[in-house]
């Protein structure tokens, strides 16, 4: 009885000593049983997905500011105005000259002031009377042909 006892335990001792020596000789089997139980135990951190925030230069889709979620949040810069100038000329009748009027409504061809003037024309219907012409007058134009825009976020929530 003794000796099955004392057999006993050799047998016992061979077996844990040639579990000990596997286990060296492989660490990675060890660590695989070690990962893989942690791994059974944590499933829901390991499920749970951390949204980025949201910067609208990098970090454009799907992701969060102050616990709202966009699927998309971008940045758009500011847009100056682009413009150019227009010359518009228009004209107006002016005041050029001073001439004797006769009274069949056509002018002195010497703008004569005195005695005679008109004589072939019925005579004289006004002295100095003011002759008219159309004259160019340019003013410009501010044209927007894109107006300024103010720097925005565009963003969607999920």
């Amino acid at each position: 009885m003794k000796k099955q006892v004392i057999i006993g335990g050799i047998i016992a001792a061979s077996l844990l000593f040639s579990f000990i020596g596997s286990a060296a000789n492989n660490p990675q089997s060890s660590s695989s049983n070690v990962t893989e139980s942690v791994n059974k135990t944590t499933p829901a951190k390991a499920a749970e997905k951390v949204t980025p925030t949201c910067d609208g230069t990098t970090i454009t889709n799907n992701c969060i500011i102050d616990n709202i979620s966009y699927s998309t949040y971008i940045y758009h810069s500011a847009v100056a105005e682009k413009s150019h100038i227009e010359t518009i000329t228009t004209y107006e009748q002016k005041i050029t000259s001073t001439c004797t009027l006769c009274e069949d409504g056509t002018y002195s061809p010497s703008c004569a002031t005195g005695r005679g003037a008109c004589s072939h024309h019925g005579g004289v219907a006004q002295w100095n009377a003011p002759r008219y012409s159309s004259v160019p007058v340019s003013s410009t134009k501010k044209i927007i042909d894109t107006p300024a825009a103010e720097a925005y976020y565009e963003k969607v929530i999920r």
